[in-house]
């Protein structure tokens, strides 16, 4: 178990499994990316979470998402969206993802304009609805992001930190199934990372019962303000298995 929580050891407990002439550094640090990804698609993780600041632009109601618009690359998923009409000290919540988008372009018209009452994330871009904004209305974008392996062998981040095993477990899974084609071995590492079903079970219950006790659901949903200082979050229809 690594006592000080850098990516470095989890490089030392997954290269003991596969010697350094069968999994070269460039290998082990694929096989670690391959496993951090492997725990985020179970689930989205606090450490996940991010906040994108940005203004609309008059008239424009697409906006790429990975690309220089927003510029958040490994974007993964839409938590909320709020905008402000008096330049930062009250935001308005926006409902998202609660609409396709061919019933969405029903009910707005191409010429439409105002503020901003309707969002949808298609593929990897940011639609607003009405379709013409009619301000530069300051935006905030809450969403789910994956996130890279610290690069110095010396650094650490939360998942190192906290739960290193889980990673390492991931790592030798995605090894021995991608590149020694030892599948027997690799469904004992997954059963170590996720147990049997997968995802009831090893480290990954571990990060689920913290997550979950951090009070970050999946799905979080924005309250509209009833009085003065008055708001909440809800936390409805959430599941933890142990």
């Amino acid at each position: 178990m690594p006592t000080s929580g850098t990516i470095g050891e989890v490089k030392d407990i997954v290269r003991e499994h596969f010697t350094r002439t069968q999994f070269p550094t460039a290998q082990l640090d694929q096989a670690l990316a391959e496993g951090r990804r492997i725990i985020e698609n179970f689930a989205n993780f606090w450490w996940m979470r991010g906040r994108k600041d940005f203004a609309l632009t008059i008239g424009t109601g697409s906006y790429s998402i990975t690309g220089a618009a927003l510029n958040i690359p490994l974007f993964k998923d839409a938590i909320a969206f709020t905008f402000t009409t008096d330049g930062g000290s009250n935001y308005e919540p926006v409902p998202i993802g609660t609409m396709e988008r061919e019933d969405a372009e029903v009910l707005y018209t191409d010429s439409q304009d105002g503020s901003p009452e309707l969002v949808i994330v298609s593929d990897e871009t940011l639609l607003i609805y009405p379709e013409d904004p009619d301000d530069e209305y300051d935006c905030r974008f809450y969403h789910w992001s994956y996130t890279e392996n610290p690069q110095l062998n010396s650094a650490s981040d939360v998942l190192t930190k906290r739960f290193p095993m889980a990673l390492a477990y991931a790592a030798i899974t995605w090894g021995y199934e991608m590149v020694l084609k030892e599948f027997q071995g690799a469904s004992y590492f997954r059963n170590l990372l996720g147990g049997n079903p997968f995802g009831r079970g090893g480290e990954l219950i571990k990060l689920k019962q913290v997550n979950y006790k951090r009070g970050l659901p999946d799905d979080l949903q924005f309250i509209p303000h009833a009085g003065p200082g008055w708001n909440r979050r809800r936390l409805d229809n959430v599941q933890i298995y142990r």
